[in-house]
């Protein structure tokens, strides 16, 4: 479930960078117009040019972005790609989409299936084993009485007896004591480490469910309301700039206020899948992975 779990994670990462990347470029082409219709109105005297130089500056930063985006989804494809042993990636891009954000279970479902995770099976399983160890100490504790009767001949008297002989064990009571009081205090130390790692579970369950909802809240605000401001700011800014009514600052504004927002909308939903990611992971039954 693990190895699932991590190779799963890094398909979204390369999903996400993949995204980041594509608006890298987006925002690089827009500054290469921006700027070369700056240097268009610059060269008619409508701009000044500092104007110009601060087209140039944007371009070169965005740029930058661009290249630190490649260098990140390279990186991060690679790791995929360790995922199943290969040395280079051996796949090309990624389909997914990250902006489909699937329905997860209320808390309360969730919390309910920790009684029912490998962890918890394993104990249980460990626990049966110690106290069927514990079954058998009892079982020896009980000496065996060894009692046996036969007839002797007895020739000083010309005549027979009955022999009675019996056999104690001795030792094996107290040896059986000690293996007793050894299962009881495994037991005890089993039951205790059980519940500190259920309840450790259940609170870490709990963080990561918050983050979760917070994750899609986030996502969802920003794609449905914050994005088509951004959008509507953007053009109407470019309108305003080509009109001559606003400044160079104001367009380079609302540009990067847009790729900002875009930038974020990407990660809110990355983090939401990771998370729900790690929420399977730790709701994880038996019955989820048995074939």
């Amino acid at each position: 479930m693990d190895l699932a779990s991590r190779t799963t994670a890094r398909f979204i990462e390369v999903l996400a960078r993949q995204q980041r990347l594509d608006y890298a470029e987006e925002r690089v082409r827009q500054a290469e117009r921006t700027r070369s219709e700056v240097a268009t109105w610059v060269s008619a005297a409508r701009n000044p040019e500092s104007d110009l130089q601060a087209a140039e500056i944007a371009l070169a930063e965005v740029e930058l972005a661009r290249e630190t985006a490649q260098h990140e989804l390279a990186s991060a494809r690679m790791t995929l790609a360790a995922s199943w042993g290969a040395l280079t990636p051996d796949f090309g891009s990624v389909v997914g989409d990250l902006q489909a954000l699937p329905p997860v279970e209320s808390f309360e479902t969730l919390a309910a299936r920790l009684s029912m995770t490998p962890e918890l099976w394993a104990s249980r399983l460990q626990a049966n084993t110690i106290s069927a160890r514990r079954r058998i100490a009892e079982a020896r504790a009980k000496p065996d009485i060894d009692l046996s009767l036969g007839v002797r001949r007895m020739e000083a008297f010309n005549d027979q007896g009955l022999v009675m002989s019996i056999s104690v064990p001795l030792g094996s009571r107290k040896r059986s004591g000690y293996s007793i009081a050894q299962a009881d205090a495994e037991l005890i130390a089993l039951e205790a480490r059980r519940d500190a790692e259920r309840f450790e579970r259940h609170q870490v369950l709990f963080d990561t469910y918050q983050e979760l909802m917070h994750a899609r809240h986030e996502a969802e605000t920003l794609r449905t309301r914050m994005l088509p401001m951004a959008e509507d700011a953007l053009v109407n800014t470019r309108r305003g700039f080509e009109a001559g009514r606003f400044s160079f600052i104001s367009l380079a504004q609302a540009q990067r206020t847009l790729f900002d927002l875009n930038q974020r909308t990407v990660e809110a939903a990355a983090r939401y899948h990771l998370l729900l990611v790690e929420v399977e992971r730790l709701t994880a039954t038996v019955e989820d992975m048995t074939p």
